[in-house]
């Protein structure tokens, strides 16, 4: 098949990731795979970050994948936007048998930009709560229910985001399929093995330091975890605008000492190296970096959001009410045994890469008959 992916930016973000190493795996299979996507200038991507995106890039071409980048693709709205949409109608013309639109902009231009293509849609989780206004929210879901239309497969990542989008009636049931992000979770495990299981961090978090990731319940939530253990440490790995400001409220709390900033960095020594891991994102589609740390045999502490509250559950981890930080420091400091570190590796390989590319398989192949 001729396939080609739209997003809208290409960086470290589960859904990119997600995107990438959809087209990686397909390219594998024998498939004609276009990545076409936005450019990073404007945004706030770290060198680092780049270079990693840069290095997966460099896989897939030499997998004979064929990436494009949209200069008009941005992720704030505007006139560019009409420019964004001339971009992809030209790529059009290449002549794609699925066209497959991952995250909100892309996946409304995208769309929109189609005709006679067959149309498949990932959201990667929905901007109807912790992103906007409720005037605003309004407005998306009101153009997602007519872009459904324009749609011939909907994927959710999992079954809560599915019922999400199915309660504001975006979409049919017939519509969506759930297919899981896939993790390369044997490559995880051997190399976490190979550290020599010295605890370093009490609790690692992954992610993006923007709003969403709600960072700043994190830090209030140390605050008092450094109550009862004046020596905990935190590890952040990754990085964001909201980087400097998460910095000043460590000092203000007075917890810069127990906090340490990796930035864009390899995540698996901190999973290797920690008691839990935690993630109290606002919203979230999935968390990707929650199967990695499942896969690392760590147990997740996650905020009772969508995606979150699907894939952990007492025998992995706890799900916890975010904003009440007395409440994610008990189970941060919560003593963990073997059964639950086991219990999130054999929870991790329901989410692995060939599960999500066979997943994949089965839809395009569906909506094409």
């Amino acid at each position: 098949m001729k396939i080609l992916h739209l997003i809208t930016r290409m960086d470290r973000g589960g859904s990119a990731v997600n995107t990438l190493l959809s087209g990686i795996e397909q390219c594998r299979l024998g498939h004609q795979v276009t990545l076409a996507y936005g450019s990073n200038l404007a945004s706030d991507i770290s060198l680092a970050e780049q270079a990693k995106v840069d290095s997966d890039l460099a896989i897939f071409k030499a997998l004979g994948g064929k990436a494009v980048i949209l200069s008009a693709m941005l992720r704030n709205m505007g006139t560019h936007d009409w420019q964004a949409y001339k971009q992809i109608k030209a790529l059009l013309l290449e002549g794609f048998d699925i066209v497959h639109t991952h995250t909100s902009k892309a996946g409304a231009l995208g769309r929109l930009a189609t005709k006679h293509e067959t149309r498949v849609h990932t959201p990667h989780g929905h901007i109807f709560h912790g992103y906007f206004g409720t005037l605003k929210t309004k407005v998306f879901i009101m153009i997602e229910r007519c872009l459904a239309y324009k749609t011939d497969a909907l994927i959710a990542l999992t079954k809560a985001e599915r019922d999400d989008h199915l309660a504001l009636s975006i979409g049919t049931s017939a519509q969506w399929h759930v297919i899981p992000s896939g993790v390369d979770i044997q490559s995880i495990e051997k190399q976490v093995a190979q550290y020599d299981g010295e605890i370093q961090w009490d609790a690692v978090s992954v992610g993006r330091l923007v709003p969403i990731k709600g960072m700043e319940r994190l830090l209030a939530a140390w605050a008092e975890v450094c109550i009862n253990k004046p020596n905990a440490k935190l590890a952040l790995v990754g990085d964001g605008e909201e980087r400097y400001s998460l910095e000043l409220l460590a000092k203000k709390l007075a917890i810069a000492e127990n906090i340490y900033f990796a930035g864009w960095a390899d995540p698996l020594p901190y999973l290797a190296a920690a008691r839990c891991f935690v993630l109290l994102s606002h919203n979230e589609g999935m968390g990707r970096a929650v199967v990695e740390a499942f896969a690392a045999g760590l147990p997740c502490v996650v905020s009772n959001v969508c995606g979150l509250r699907e894939l952990v559950d007492d025998s992995v981890g706890c799900v916890v009410d975010a904003q009440q930080p007395t409440q994610v420091a008990n189970a941060l400091l919560k003593e963990w045994d073997a059964k639950t570190s086991n219990a999130a590796r054999e929870r991790a390989k329901s989410y692995s890469v060939e599960a999500m590319i066979h997943g994949l398989e089965r839809v395009y192949q569906h909506v094409r008959t």
